[in-house]
């Protein structure tokens, strides 16, 4: 096992955090580590604010005090004891006590073997080598605990699975491993990617979860640019498993439910809500869709106020709609009681007429529609 691999230096607004921890882990004789993702960031020179910390016991006391410090609460997180805290600030902060685990068959949850193991057990149940890495915080010297050569992969350039069954017991990490790939713009280990094929061919990775397989989408277009990602996925067979044919080149505004509502909408009506129904997203992610492909495919400006999300993302994949016509119907059945109609099938009509010519741009202002209403009145 390579210990004494050097030291990592943890940024300035990091390190304020987590001296009051390592000095509570010391206290309370707990190993205390940082593992996976931030030490990888620190050892490239890159700031995080998502920290992900582990001890060789109790995680409960060190969650507890990081939540006072930054301002947040500790709650339980999935299915392995982790506690989450997320402040008031930029940090998001797990902690979690070391463990082993195995997995009973291909593309399961994995189960807990053991816990409070070593160091370097809890960090072979890890994706990647330069993710098994940790940081000793609590003596005070985080040095860098590296039994899998993950340091020497940074330099490298280098993404490597810690063994060749990686990718059958959790399929979901060649969707990680395109994320890394891209973002860190590094090679694919000699014999991985065919490992990742393997376990497509074999039927594993079609094992996974709508749940499991909505993360790694969520994930992958949280990345600055998900092009890249979504062109590896395709290459290696894996994409439609997310859904059939999704257009990995559609083009993609920033954040998540901009990008999910462009995926949408480049699927087409149909498709896009069987996109939208075949994910267990959230209600609001749901509805969001829902009316956003409503909104594209109509031919009326909308009778009521929409969200700016579903305004937005209709504009931006129909720039040429006219500047009125997504905005609520300048009309009302008030407008038509005060010109002497009655209430009755008709006012749907002329409401409908109406709202189709404003989406249409022949209606620009409200009061270009009560002349048109005043016209349609005698006529």
């Amino acid at each position: 096992m390579r210990r004494g691999a050097g030291s990592v230096t943890l940024p300035a607004a990091t390190a304020r955090v987590v001296k009051p921890l390592a000095d509570e882990a010391r206290r309370l004789g707990l190993p205390f580590y940082a593992v996976g993702g931030p030490v990888r960031d620190w050892l490239l020179g890159r700031e995080t604010f998502d920290l992900d910390f582990t001890v060789v016991g109790d995680p409960d006391p060190i969650a507890d005090l990081c939540a006072r410090l930054i301002g947040g609460t500790s709650e339980p997180f999935g299915r392995f004891g982790t506690r989450r805290v997320i402040g008031r600030g930029r940090f998001r902060v797990d902690v979690a006590t070391t463990r082993s685990e195995t997995y009973a068959e291909p593309a399961a949850l994995p189960e807990v073997t053991a816990v409070k193991v070593p160091i370097e057990a809890d960090l072979f149940r890890r994706d990647f080598t330069i993710n098994a890495l940790a940081a000793r915080l609590d003596d005070g010297t985080r040095a860098l605990t590296d039994p899998y050569g993950g340091q020497r992969d940074l330099k490298d350039g280098i993404l490597r699975v810690l063994h060749p069954a990686s990718f059958r017991d959790d399929p979901t990490r060649v969707f990680r491993a395109a994320r890394f790939l891209a973002r860190l713009r590094y090679a694919p280990a000699a014999g991985m990617m065919v490992e990742a094929k393997d376990a497509l061919a074999a039927g594993h990775a079609a094992r996974l979860s709508r749940h499991r397989l909505l993360h790694e989408l969520i994930c992958l277009l949280e990345e600055k640019d998900p092009g890249p990602a979504f062109g590896l996925l395709e290459e290696w067979g894996y994409l439609d498993l997310l859904f059939p044919g999704l257009p990995r080149g559609a083009a993609l505004p920033s954040g998540l439910e901009p990008r999910l509502a462009a995926l949408a909408l480049a699927l087409g009506a149909e498709r896009g809500r069987a996109f939208a129904d075949a994910f267990p997203f959230p209600h609001h992610l749901r509805v969001l869709l829902h009316e956003t492909l409503e909104l594209d495919a109509s031919d009326k400006s909308p009778r009521a106020d929409l969200s700016p999300e579903v305004a937005a993302a209709v504009r931006r994949a129909r720039p040429e709609l006219p500047t009125a016509a997504l905005k609520p119907c300048f009309l009302h059945g008030r407008d038509l009681i005060a010109l002497g109609l009655t209430p009755g099938p008709s006012f749907h009509e002329i409401l409908d007429e109406a709202a189709r010519l404003q989406r249409a741009g022949t209606l620009k202002t409200r009061a270009a529609a009560l002349a048109w209403l005043k016209t349609r009145r005698r006529d």
